[in-house]
């Protein structure tokens, strides 16, 4: 039986390690366009008319395709219903819920390479967690319908990081039309708003646990309505449980897994299995015992 238990606890040890290792190697993966220093023009072969599972500037210099929430934001602009997106991030949704979040996002591993900074720490309220549903309805998509402007981009950190500050540091000519790639008054007063919000998010980064998933990501508001009945869910032995809170001490969007599992702000990152009582679980078992409970409360 130990043998068991320590072999359990050595795969899960393995699983969390692995997470570190995938997810810098999925930010260089999706910005691979080396090409691009030499060319001066972005990469726009066949991989850009595709879409990444996670947030990632598709203005990235050497970025390869295209952001989820900039094709969100194009089909609100022109007024049409996004197939494609809705069957690509309703597939991952429903089969890991908010692991892109936790296993592939480049944003959110620099958010936990911030935090490790050694300094005094804050909790943000959870009533906080909803502002990210603000972010989707109204600068995703309300508008960007209105206005035809892609408003979240306007704003987003990690496009200033991956895009904005590269591009306004480069200022490459065109080898083709003998003029910058970028226009000079693409520099203006949105620019620096976007630096500001760059610069206030770092800021944000070393004080508290992942806060632009947490309050900001439109991506991130999607996954989450898919945890609570995806494939992929946390399981808690609640009988050996003991309520110590070691789970959110180690947890990078700081949830107590025990007490929700299926909460829709986790990413399933696996770093709560430290705990012998938290595992992986596979299939759609939770929701026949979620139903089952209910019925017992309401006949009880």
């Amino acid at each position: 039986m130990s043998t068991a238990k320590s072999s359990t606890k050595e795969r899960y040890r393995k699983i969390r390690k692995l997470r570190w290792f995938i997810l810098p190697l999925s930010g260089m993966a999706a910005n691979s366009y080396a090409k691009v220093w030499a060319s001066k023009e972005i990469y726009s072969g066949p991989l850009r008319q595709g879409c990444l599972p996670f947030l990632n500037c598709h203005s990235c210099p050497m970025a390869i395709s295209s952001c989820p929430i900039g094709i969100l934001q194009f089909h609100a602009a022109i007024k049409t219903w996004p197939f494609f997106l809705t069957g690509l991030l309703g597939s991952i949704g429903l089969f890991v819920g908010r692991a892109a979040c936790g296993w592939l996002c480049p944003f959110g591993w620099l958010q936990d390479i911030m935090y490790k900074i050694k300094t005094r720490k804050f909790t943000i309220p959870p009533a906080f967690r909803h502002l990210k549903y603000v972010s989707l309805i109204v600068l995703a998509i309300i508008l960007p319908y209105i206005t035809e402007g892609h408003w979240f981009s306007k704003l987003c950190p990690w496009g200033t990081l991956m895009a904005g500050i590269p591009w306004g540091l480069w200022q490459p000519i065109s080898p083709v039309y003998m003029e910058p790639v970028i226009p000079l008054d693409a520099f203006g007063f949105m620019y620096w708003v976007k630096i500001s919000v760059l610069a206030i998010f770092l800021f944000l980064f070393v004080f508290s646990k992942r806060p632009f998933c947490r309050t900001f990501c439109p991506l991130g508001a999607i996954y989450s309505l898919f945890n609570r009945i995806s494939l992929l869910q946390m399981k808690v032995d609640q009988t050996k449980c003991i309520d110590c809170g070691h789970c959110k001490t180690v947890c990078p969007v700081d949830i107590q897994i025990n007490h929700n599992p299926m909460s829709g702000e986790c990413i399933r990152c696996t770093e709560c299995t430290v705990c012998k009582n938290v595992r992986i679980t596979w299939g759609f078992r939770h929701l026949a015992e979620s139903n089952g409970v209910a019925k017992e409360a309401a006949q009880g």
